[in-house]
């Protein structure tokens, strides 16, 4: 490889120290950082819900079960409402709201699994497994908030400390190739 393609190795590094203290931030402000991510929460859950709606009276003379995707998509509209209004406020109950969104979803998925089953599905047990371990998953997620948001934080935190610490090494990496290409010269 050419030199000149790793002139600025010295991005990377800033790149990499700036993902570090960023996850020393998340490390130290966990409810703050779980703040933002509410907000993204919120507009995602928004949008989702308004094409399941959609999606549900489209498809309600094809699907069986279309009254449940409308009311999952009913359910993401007014969840992503509800996180949009306060995102502060929300930020300290979201564990309750996924937990609740999360075990809803696990109640659609064994319902489902029935449906599957009459139409033949094989796999249709997998489906039920997964919703029964969903709901259980929503419980420990409502009913052990403080858990919630440090896990949350903490695996963000994690993730971000990591690609920073890669980063750094990484520009070091390419500081010392160039130095030896430039050596070579």
């Amino acid at each position: 490889m050419e030199a000149t393609r790793f002139k600025n190795w010295w991005l990377i590094l800033i790149k990499g120290i700036v993902l570090i203290i960023l996850a020393f931030v998340i490390f130290r402000h966990p409810v703050e950082t779980l703040v933002g991510i509410t907000l993204y929460m919120g507009i995602g859950l928004l949008l989702t819900g308004i094409v399941l709606i959609i999606a549900a009276i489209a498809a309600r003379n094809v699907l069986e079960n279309w009254g449940w995707r409308l009311a999952e998509g009913i359910l993401d509209v007014f969840i992503g409402m509800m996180l949009l209004a306060n995102p502060g406020v929300t930020a300290v109950i979201i564990p309750f709201l996924i937990g609740f969104w999360v075990a809803f979803y696990g109640i659609l998925l064994f319902a489902d699994a029935f449906g599957s089953k009459k139409a033949g599905f094989g796999n249709w047990w997998l489906e039920l497994i997964a919703g029964i371990v969903t709901v259980i998953m929503g419980y420990v997620i409502a009913f052990h908030p403080v858990i919630s948001i440090l896990a949350i934080t903490t695996f963000i935190g994690i993730s971000l400390l990591i690609v920073g610490l890669f980063n750094v090494v990484l520009s070091l990496d390419i500081r010392k190739v160039n130095k030896n290409q430039t050596a070579m010269v």
